[in-house]
C-alpha cells in the first residue's frame, strides 16, 4: 500500500489557527490540487478532531470523480468514537465509511456505519491501523489527518510521500502544526527528499518522498 499525506501549511508551519476552527489555508488552486489526489486513492483517511470540525465525505470533486477506480473508503480513526454522524454523511453513498477506534468504545454501543475496534489503550497503532485498511483492499491511502496523527504516522515509517501547500500565511500562537505529537530529536528526524517545487501565485506547492533509515540520500 503506498501512503501519502495533503497538507496546507502556513509559512510557519501551522495547519489551523489558534481557535482550531475548521480553516482552509489554501486557494482554489490548492483545493484543486486537493480533489485529484483524492480522485487517485482508494481512501482517504482523517482523524476525529478533523472530522468533528468537518463531518462531510472526503470525496474529489465532481469534475474529477470520473478517474475514480471505485467506491473509496472515507475512514476516521477516533479513540473515543464521539463524533457527529450527519444525514448527509450518512446518506453520501460514493463513499464508503470506516472508523477505527478502540474496542472499548465499541463495546455495547449501537454505530451506523461500519467500525473496527483495537482492543487496547491510548494511540491506535498504525501498524494496526493499517492492516485493516489493507484488508479491505485499498492500495492508495490518501492522509489528510492533523499534527497529531500524521506524526504517529511518520514515527511508524508510514508515509511514503507528502504533497504541501505553503500558504502566504503567519499564523503563530498556540496553533496546531503540521507534525506534533512528542516530536523526534535532530538525530531521528524524518528526512524528505524533494521531487517538485511549484510556484503558483503567493503559494508552493511541495512534492516530497520519504527517505528511508538505510536508503541512500
Amino acid at each position: 500500500m503506498k501512503v501519502v499525506s495533503n497538507t496546507a501549511i502556513s509559512l510557519d508551519g501551522r495547519i489551523n489557527t489558534r481557535e482550531r476552527r475548521f480553516a482552509f489555508f489554501g486557494s482554489k488552486r490548492d483545493h484543486a490540487r486537493m480533489s485529484r489526489l483524492r480522485a487517485g486513492a482508494d481512501a482517504v483517511l482523517v482523524g476525529g478532531a478533523t472530522f468533528r470540525n468537518w463531518p462531510h465525505a472526503s470525496l474529489p470533486d465532481a469534475e474529477d470523480r470520473g478517474h475514480l477506480r471505485g467506491r473509496p473508503w472515507n475512514i476516521v480513526v477516533s479513540r473515543t468514537l464521539d463524533v457527529p454522524l450527519t444525514p448527509e454523511f450518512l446518506g453520501e453513498s460514493a463513499v464508503r465509511p470506516l472508523f477505527l477506534t478502540r474496542a472499548a468504545s465499541l463495546d455495547g454501543k449501537a454505530f451506523a456505519v461500519e467500525a473496527e475496534g483495537w482492543a487496547g489503550e491510548g494511540d491506535l497503532p498504525v501498524a494496526w491501523m493499517l492492516e485493516q485498511i489493507a484488508r479491505r483492499g485499498v492500495e492508495r491511502l490518501l492522509v489528510e489527518a492533523g499534527g497529531d496523527l500524521l506524526f504517529q504516522f511518520l514515527a511508524a515509517d508510514a508515509i511514503d510521500e507528502m504533497h504541501l501547500t505553503l500558504c502566504p500565511l503567519v499564523v503563530g500562537g498556540p496553533a496546531p502544526s503540521l507534525a506534533d505529537g512528542r516530536g523526534f530529536d535532530l538525530a531521528d528526524a524524518r528526512r524528505m527528499r524533494l521531487l517538485s517545487a511549484e510556484p503558483e501565485g503567493d503559494e508552493v506547492f511541495l512534492h516530497y518522498e520519504a527517505i528511508r533509515k538505510g536508503s541512500p540520500s
